[in-house]
Order: C-alpha cells, then structure tokens, then sequence
C-alpha cells in the first residue's frame, strides 16, 4: 500500500511522534509510507523504515494562534503554500490510505491544506481511503456553548472527508464518548488499537547508569521550566535529608529556549545531577530507572506503561488532556499525581518518597497500538466496518 500519514505538532511534539511511530511500523511491513513534517521540528534518530518526508514550511502555535517558525513569510502565504506542496504531493504518490492525526477534533486552521490533500488524493486514487487517527483523550478547554459548536463542526468535517476512526488507547483506560459528548453520531466505522509506543530506534549499545536513578523530562511543551524547578528543589531537600542515598537525578529538559536553561543549569548547579540534551534513547534511560517525574502527554504516559516504571506524574494545566489521563492512571493505581502550576516543591519531595517506596506498577492495558494500526490498515475497504470496544 501507498500509505501518506499527517499530523501537525502545533505547541509540543507529541502528535508528530506518535505519527511516526505510526509510520514506521507500517513501513517495517513494506508499505510505501509518506510522512508530512512542517509543525514544530521533532530532533530524532533515523532508523531502517523511516518514512519519506514530505516536508513544508514550519508553522506553530503561539499565544493561540498560527505563527511562521522563520521570519519573511506572513501566515496566509505560509499556508497556501503548504496547500500547494500537500495537493501536489497527494497527486504524485496516489495514496491508498490517508492517515490524518487529530484533525478534526483540532487543527481547524488547518481546515485548507487538510481539506486540500485529501481532495487531491481522491482525485488521484478513487478507491483511497481516509482515516482519522486520534488519541486517548479528546478534551477541549472550550466552555459549554463552544463546546457545542465545535463537537457539531467535528461531526461535519467527519462526514465530509473520513471513512474510519482509529482510537489509539485500551477502551477498559479511556473511551471517545468519555470527552466528546456526540460520539454516538459518529457514523464510521470505530477501532480501539491500544496505546502507540515506539521502541524500534532504541540503540541496542545504550549504556545506562550502573545504580539507581531517578529520571525528570516533561516532553515537547515549552510551558515546563517552572514544574523542572520544583522538581529539582524537591530532589534537593531529599537529599539535604538523606532520604535518597546516592541517587542522581537526570533532567530531561526538552525545549525550555536559552534563558530557560541557563535557569536550569543554576538550580542543578554542582549537585548530583546530571542534564540531558535530546536523547533517541530516552524509553531506555525510562525503563531503567527507579522512578520517573515527568507530565503526562500521551507519549510519555505510554512509555511509563510500557516500562512499568513507578511515576510521578504533573499534568500540564495548559495541555486538555493530561489532567483526565493523569487521574485516569491513578485511579488504576499506576501513577502518583499531583496537580499545580507547579506544585510546591515540599508537596514534590513527599510524593518522591511515597513513590519510591511502593512496587513497579503491573497492568493489562494494550500498548499494540502500532500493530492494531497495522492490522486495520491492511484489511480489504468493508472489512473492518462497524465500532469496536
């Protein structure tokens, strides 16, 4: 099959991430896979079934609203010409399956060049089918009469564009109608794969450190440097008491910009930690740890899962859907929550020593999301109708 795959990281990464995650299990089965790549730059390791790139002009979200990542073009141009490069390319490769992240539970500026592709590629191939890929959580932060409008505009956009619906997560952790409101009137065809978890670049020579660790990241957002500073001032008074034996703590920063980790590297200052730029092999350095501190973006909860690593988890107020998914984990007993923009640094420390104290965390929640995906892709048009639990 000739498969183009599309998601726009906007503010993080991790829509990106979980596409290509995506991506490149449908290419280790010899699909012909294309990736779009033009939101936030994703830094990673190339691995043997690395999609192709269609690359666009770069564009993100700031304060709310679409921004160019490079001065010199305005939005609007930046826009038709993504339309133009994504028509063009949906012509060229004449996809069998379009696999669009998000879109369009979000991502309604995107309406044109979304629209635009998927349009061309009927054009194209007549037979191509269209599927909407969305995670675990669907929350918005709209209020009650927005929320209205925009569950009405989804349904709209689905019924226009979309043949199928794939749900990356366990339905027994999370359902659609558990956010959106109107999923019973979504017509298509609904599958639930498990949660999407990437190990496939993992260097197999990863050297881990040779003790017990404590690891701290907060994934792709740049909203993170307050909730890193009280991480590390919690580590601190844990170990002005003692409480933590010899145990470093490796910081994960993500993109916190220049004045954000020269912040960082103050409070670290010479104590027993060490930070860490990207690493390709960060599930690793997860799995191999005592315990992980972090938010809960959908990738970074997956890892924990796959990892069975104990975890503290901070979900990022700005962010709809890490709150639900964090108190979702603990209810089943697989995470410490504490909630605050950030949480005091006290609050932090006791979590610390609750969480270390208590055995890694044991479930039977499906992290198949890639082979699910897979699977579903590659049955015959009328195979897989009907929804799923």
């Amino acid at each position: 099959m000739r498969i183009l795959c599309y998601a726009q990281s906007l503010i993080g990464v991790g829509h990106f991430v979980r596409m290509l995650a995506i991506a490149r299990g449908l290419g280790a089965a010899a699909h012909e896979v294309h990736l779009v790549d033009g939101g936030r730059a994703v830094p990673r390791r190339e691995g043997p079934f690395d999609p192709s790139l269609v690359t666009l002009p770069r564009l993100v979200r700031l304060g709310g609203r679409l921004a160019v990542e490079e001065d010199g073009n305005s939005v609007v141009d930046v826009l038709a010409e993504r339309t133009r490069r994504l028509t063009e390319a949906a012509t060229q490769i004449r996809p069998d399956v379009v696999l669009v992240d998000h879109y369009p539970f979000g991502r309604w500026e995107l309406d044109a060049e979304i629209g635009g592709t998927i349009t061309a590629a009927r054009r194209a191939n007549a037979g191509v089918r269209v599927v909407c890929s969305v995670r675990d959580n669907l929350r918005s932060n709209y209020r009650r009469a927005e929320q209205d409008a925009h569950e009405l505009g989804v349904l709209a956009r689905l019924r226009k564009f979309f043949d199928d619906m794939l749900i990356h997560t366990d339905p027994g952790f999370a359902r659609l109608e558990d956010a959106f409101t109107r999923a019973e009137e979504i017509a298509l065809p609904r599958r639930y794969t498990g949660f999407v978890v990437d190990h496939s670049t993992v260097s197999p020579d990863v050297t881990l450190p040779s003790g017990p660790y404590i690891v701290l990241s907060c994934g792709g957002s740049t909203t993170n440097l307050g909730f890193l500073l009280a991480a590390v001032e919690a580590f601190r008074r844990l170990r002005a008491r003692r409480a933590l034996g010899a145990m470093p703590l490796l910081v994960f920063p993500g993109p916190v910009g220049e004045a954000g980790a020269a912040a960082l590297r103050a409070a670290l200052g010479d104590g027993p930690f060490q930070l860490c730029g990207f690493f390709p092999d960060f599930p690793a350095w997860l799995a191999g740890s005592t315990l992980s501190i972090s938010r809960a973006g959908y990738n970074t909860c997956a890892e924990i899962l796959a990892s069975g690593t104990r975890s503290i988890l901070v979900p990022n107020p700005d962010n709809a859907d890490q709150t639900p998914r964090a108190r979702r984990l603990a209810e089943l007993g697989l995470a410490t929550v504490l909630e605050g923009d950030p949480p005091d640094a006290d609050a932090i420390a006791g979590a610390i020593t609750t969480a270390v104290a208590c055995p890694p965390a044991r479930h039977a929640l499906d992290l198949n999301g890639v082979a699910a995906t897979l699977a579903v892709l590659e049955r015959p048009r009328g195979a897989n109708g009907g929804t799923v639990a």
